[in-house]
C-alpha cells in the first residue's frame, strides 16, 4: 500500500491489491459475534462487509490489521463468510416450481428444500475448509482418526452425495470440493432447466438436517483453543452477505433456515436497505422473532460511534500506506495517527456563516454585522451561558444564525419573513429578549443550518465554506465509503502540486499536527459532492438516465424547499425533504408506470443516492388501505444522501421536515421520455405549498449537532 498514490484509495475491499481490506473491530462487531443470529441492514458503504470479515475465520487468521486488535482464540465460535452472488446463481429464483411440480401441494416448498440445500452445502465447504486450515495452524485440535469417522458418517447418512465424486471423499478437504462441485451442477441444472431429472440425484433430507448433522458432530469432536476459557466445543457462525440479490422465496428460505438455528449454528445475515424480509418463514405458525434474532441498522447507529469509526479507519488507512519499518508506536494506537479534531478543526454554523458575512458587501450583510453585535450584549445581559468562546484567530465571537433567525422573525411561533423588513433592526430588541427562556434558546438552535442557508441564498451564494471534523463525518451519512471518498478529495487538494507517488509527500502529511487548510477541505468537500452526482451516468446495475433525472430534480427541489430566499415558510419549516409517497391513492398513476417509478426508487437506494426513513402512521386508517394490500400500495419516505448536499446546496445535515410528493409528479420526472427539465420540474413544483397528507413520526436521525 506503501505506492499507493492516494491512502484514502480505493474505498472498497474488492479493489484492494492485497484482497483484503483494512478492518476496524467494532462494538456492533463484538455484539454479532454472540450466540444469537442477528440481521445487519445498512446502506451502500456502511462497512456491513467488512464487519462480518472482522469475525471470520479467514480475516482473523490472515489480516495484519485485524490481528492488530484480535485472534480467534478471542472467539468461541469459527465465522464463516460467504457472498450470496459468488455461491448461488440468481437462475435459482426464476424457476416456475409449479410447473415442475405440478402436483405438489404447495410447489414452493420444493423450491424452499432444493434453495436450502445449496445453502447448506456452500456453508459446510467452507466450514470443513475452515476447520482444515486452522488445524493446521494449531487453533483447532482435531485429531486424523475423528475427521475419517465424521466424513464417513456423513455419507453413509447422505449416500447420494457420494454419487456426484468418483471416488468417495474421506477427508474434509476432499468433501468440501465435492459440495462446491454439487452447487455448481445446481446452479447449472437451474439456468439449463433441467431440474426435473437433476433433483431426483439429490439427497432426500429435511431443510437444515444437512447443516445440523455436520456441524453437530464437528462441534462435539472439534476443540477451538480460545484465550480465556482454553479447548471449547466451536460453534459455527455463518456470515452471509449482499443478501439483497436474493428473491423473495430465497429470503424466506434463509430466514427458516435462521428460524431453525440451535447451537452450533448461528447466522448473520446481511443485506442493502429495508428491503430483505426478516419475518416470515415456511414453517407454519413460527416466524422470525426477536427471540430467534436481532436487527441491526448500521444507518441508525450513534452519531458518537460513527465518528469513532471514522477516526479509527483514517488512522488505519494513513498508517499502513506507509512502509512496515516507518509505522513506528502509532500502531499501537490509530488513534494518534490522525486524529481529526486537530487536522480537520471544528468549524461549526456560527463560523461558517461568520466567513460567508467578511466575504459579502451586501446591505443584508451589514446589517446582520449590526445585528449580531446586539444579541451579543443582550446575551451577556439575559444569557451570559450562551456567549461560546471565539475561535483560533477570531477576535469575539458573534451569534450570526441567531441574529439571522430573530430579525427575520414575526414573534409568534414559525412565522417569519422572507426579506428583511425597514424595521427589522427595531423589532430585535423585542425579539432578542426571548433569549432568556430555555424553550427560545432550543427553538432558535434547532434552525441554525436553515439560517445558514436562507442567509447564503440572500446573500448569492452558491459555495459555502464548508470545513471541519463534525461537517465531514456528516456529510458521509453513516457510510464510511463516502467519508474515504471525501478525505481521499481532501488529501488530493492539500497535496496537490507536489509529486502524488513521493513516499516522502505522505510520510510529511501524516507527521504534521498543524490543521489542513479549510479552502482545501471545501475544496476537497465539492469535488467529492459533484463526482458523486456525476457518477451516477457511470454506472451500470442501474437506469442510469431515469436515476440521474429523479436525484437532480429531488436535489433541486430539497435546495429550494431549504434555501429560497424569497419563501417565507423556509425559515419557519427548514430543513424540509423527507418526501413521503403513498402508493393506495394515486390513481392517476397508470400501474405499469407506478411499478417503474418505485423500481427506479429502488435503484436510487440500493446504489446509495437516497435514504429510506422509517414511517410509522398514526392513524393506519388514514392510509385507505386493505389489511392485504401489497408492500408496493404502502408508504415510502426517503431522502437524498448528505454527501449530495454540497452540489445542490441543501443542508448537510441532511433533511427532518417530512412532505408528501405525488406519485404523478414523480413519474413526470423520470418515466422514459419524459421531456421536462429536472430544474423546470423542481421549481415549478416548489411553486404550489407541499402539504403533509397524513401526520408522521419520524425517528431523530442522529446527526451532531453543530
Amino acid at each position: 500500500m506503501a505506492s499507493q498514490i492516494n491512502p484514502f484509495r480505493p474505498t472498497r475491499w474488492e479493489h484492494h491489491s492485497e484482497g483484503r481490506p483494512l478492518i476496524w473491530f467494532t462494538p456492533t462487531a463484538e455484539n454479532l459475534a454472540q450466540e444469537k443470529s442477528t440481521f445487519v441492514r445498512g446502506s451502500r458503504g456502511s462497512g456491513k462487509t467488512t464487519l462480518l470479515k472482522s469475525i471470520c475465520w479467514d480475516d482473523l487468521a490472515h489480516n495484519e490489521s485485524l490481528q492488530m486488535q484480535h485472534v480467534i482464540g478471542d472467539f468461541q465460535h469459527i465465522g464463516v463468510y460467504l457472498r450470496f452472488p459468488d455461491h448461488i446463481s440468481s437462475s435459482m429464483g426464476l424457476v416456475d416450481w409449479a410447473a415442475l411440480f405440478p402436483e405438489a401441494p404447495e410447489p414452493e416448498l420444493e423450491f424452499y428444500r432444493f434453495f436450502s440445500l445449496a445453502v447448506e452445502l456452500s456453508c459446510l465447504e467452507r466450514a470443513l475448509t475452515a476447520c482444515h486450515e486452522l488445524r493446521l495452524s494449531g487453533q483447532v485440535a482435531l485429531a486424523a482418526g475423528q475427521e475419517l469417522a465424521l466424513v464417513a458418517e456423513l455419507f453413509e447418512e447422505f449416500p447420494k452425495l457420494a454419487a456426484f465424486a468418483e471416488v468417495v471423499p474421506k477427508t474434509f478437504v476432499a468433501t468440501a470440493r465435492l459440495f462446491r462441485e454439487v452447487v455448481r451442477r445446481m446452479n447449472e441444472a437451474s439456468g439449463r432447466g433441467a431440474l426435473k431429472l437433476f433433483i431426483e440425484a439429490l439427497p432426500a433430507r429435511e431443510p437444515n438436517e444437512l447443516l445440523s448433522f455436520v456441524t453437530s458432530r464437528l462441534s462435539k469432536c472439534a476443540r477451538l483453543r480460545t484465550v480465556r476459557f482454553g479447548e471449547k466445543p466451536p460453534g459455527f457462525k455463518f456470515c452471509l452477505d449482499d443478501c439483497e440479490v436474493l428473491s423473495p422465496a430465497q429470503q424466506r428460505s434463509v430466514n427458516s433456515l435462521v428460524r431453525k438455528a440451535r447451537f452450533p449454528i448461528s447466522w448473520v445475515v446481511s443485506s442493502v436497505g429495508s428491503f430483505l424480509e426478516s419475518r416470515s418463514t415456511y414453517i407454519p405458525q413460527q416466524q422470525l422473532t426477536d427471540a430467534d434474532r436481532r436487527v441491526v441498522s448500521l444507518d441508525d447507529r450513534e452519531p458518537k460511534d460513527f465518528r469513532q469509526l471514522c477516526q479509527a479507519v483514517v488512522g488505519l488507512r494513513l498508517l499502513y500506506a506507509l512502509p512496515a519499518d516507518a509505522r513506528g508506536e502509532k500502531g499501537r494506537d490509530v488513534e494518534r495517527v490522525f486524529p481529526m479534531d486537530i487536522r480537520l478543526g471544528q468549524q461549526d454554523v456560527n463560523e461558517t456563516i461568520r466567513v460567508i458575512v467578511n466575504r459579502s458587501t451586501s446591505p443584508e450583510a451589514e446589517i446582520l454585522r449590526i445585528a449580531a453585535r446586539r444579541v451579543r450584549e443582550a446575551m451577556e445581559r439575559f444569557a451570559p451561558k450562551l456567549i461560546e468562546l471565539a475561535p483560533p484567530g477570531v477576535p469575539e465571537w458573534l451569534p450570526w444564525y441567531q441574529a439571522w433567525i430573530l430579525l427575520h422573525w414575526r414573534g409568534r411561533h414559525d412565522n417569519f419573513i422572507a426579506r428583511l423588513a425597514p424595521e427589522a433592526l427595531e423589532q430585535l430588541e423585542i425579539h432578542v429578549q426571548g433569549l432568556r427562556f430555555k424553550r427560545t434558546q432550543a427553538w432558535i438552535r434547532r434552525k441554525q443550518v436553515g439560517a445558514l442557508l436562507h442567509l447564503s441564498a440572500t446573500l448569492g451564494f452558491r459555495k459555502l465554506p464548508l470545513a471541519g471534523r463534525s461537517i465531514i463525518v456528516t456529510l458521509a451519512d453513516g457510510s464510511i465509503r463516502d467519508f474515504l471518498e471525501i478525505m481521499g478529495e481532501i488529501y488530493a487538494a492539500q497535496v496537490r502540486g507536489g509529486d502524488p507517488a513521493d513516499p516522502r509527500q505522505l510520510a510529511r502529511f501524516i507527521a504534521s499536527g498543524s490543521r489542513i487548510s479549510a479552502a482545501n477541505q471545501t475544496d476537497g468537500i465539492y469535488r467529492a459532492s459533484e463526482a458523486y452526482f456525476e457518477g451516477i451516468a457511470n454506472r451500470i446495475d442501474i437506469e442510469p438516465n431515469a436515476v440521474t433525472r429523479l436525484v437532480e430534480g429531488l436535489g433541486i427541489y430539497t435546495s429550494i424547499l431549504q434555501s429560497n430566499p424569497n419563501d417565507a415558510s423556509v425559515l419557519g419549516r427548514s430543513e424540509r425533504g423527507v418526501f413521503v409517497m403513498r402508493g393506495g391513492r394515486q390513481d392517476g398513476v397508470a400501474s405499469k408506470a407506478l411499478e417503474y417509478l418505485r423500481e427506479t426508487i429502488r435503484q436510487a437506494e440500493l446504489a446509495g443516492y437516497l435514504r429510506q426513513v422509517p414511517v410509522r402512521q398514526r392513524d393506519e386508517e388514514d392510509l385507505d388501505l386493505p389489511a392485504h394490500a401489497s408492500s408496493a400500495a404502502r408508504t415510502i419516505a426517503f431522502r437524498l444522501h448528505r454527501r449530495l448536499a454540497p452540489h445542490f446546496m441543501f443542508s448537510y445535515r441532511g433533511a427532518y421536515e417530512a412532505i408528501g410528493i405525488d406519485a404523478i409528479d414523480l413519474a413526470a420526472l423520470c418515466m422514459p421520455g419524459s421531456r421536462i427539465a429536472p430544474r423546470q420540474w423542481a421549481t415549478e413544483l416548489a411553486e404550489v405549498s407541499p402539504v403533509q397528507e397524513f401526520q408522521l413520526s419520524l425517528p431523530f436521525d442522529g446527526v451532531e449537532d453543530d
